[in-house]
């Protein structure tokens, strides 16, 4: 829980205008969050991201901390669930995975299992809220 505030003031305060620019930037939707795993399904790393709005992507302000990067994403299949709810504890998004999982499954699709990834669409503390769960497609790793 922590380390997820931290890394969300982070980016928050990136937006803000500590870049090289000065530049304040809209934030967008969704935040999306990538868990990385090991071999048995436990969390060894994390990042959030936001996306930078169209205006800034051509020449986007570096970041003036060290810990925040600006990444570039190439097109990729991802396989999706989305839910709503109120709250969101580590009971429903595994509830959520294990869910996509079975429907991948029973397509006789196997994801990439070395990431999961979350998104959230609208702002904590506002009624039900718009989440997904995503894997990877084992060839877009």
């Amino acid at each position: 829980e922590e380390g997820y505030k931290a890394a969300f003031w982070r980016l928050f305060k990136f937006i803000s205008g500590a870049n090289d620019q000065s530049t304040k930037i809209d934030m967008t939707v969704p935040v999306i969050n990538k868990w990385f795993m090991n071999d048995a399904y436990e969390v060894v790393g994390a990042s959030m991201s936001f996306y930078l709005p169209s205006a800034h992507q051509d020449s986007p302000p570096a970041p003036t901390d060290s810990s925040v990067v600006v990444e570039s994403w190439d097109d990729a299949v991802v396989y999706d669930r989305a839910f709503g709810g109120h709250r969101m504890d580590d009971a429903v998004y595994k509830r959520e995975f294990e869910l996509l999982w079975k429907a991948l499954a029973k397509s006789n699709i196997t994801p990439f299992t070395g990431m999961s990834i979350t998104a959230g669409y609208t702002r904590p503390g506002w009624g039900r809220q718009r989440q997904e769960v995503m894997f990877l497609d084992q060839d877009s790793v």
